[in-house]
């Protein structure tokens, strides 16, 4: 593995008629081939692009842009050095 990042995996589910959500924090991981993330695995050759939109409470949303659509994660903190790595070694 090149570089790990925090994201935060949001799941909605329904208890006694009570709407709840609950957060748990998984990683996105970058190796020398692929990008794994929480739900699925993409080549690295199929990423075009990582972006981050930040929020005025520190935390924000990096973009993942594949050949499958934007995959958008949150995160509590900055993802500079692992778009840093991404972008060194594609």
């Amino acid at each position: 593995m090149i570089c790990a990042h925090p994201v935060i995996v949001k799941t909605r589910t329904i208890r006694n008629n009570q709407q709840l959500y609950e957060e748990r924090e998984e990683s996105l991981e970058l190796y020398e081939d692929s990008v794994v993330c929480p739900d699925e695995t993409f080549q690295l050759k199929d990423v075009h692009d990582v972006s981050y939109k930040e929020f005025s409470q520190g935390s924000g949303f990096l973009y993942l842009h594949t050949m499958k659509g934007v995959r958008t994660f949150l995160v509590k903190e900055h993802p500079r050095a692992w778009m840093d790595a991404f972008r060194t070694n594609v």
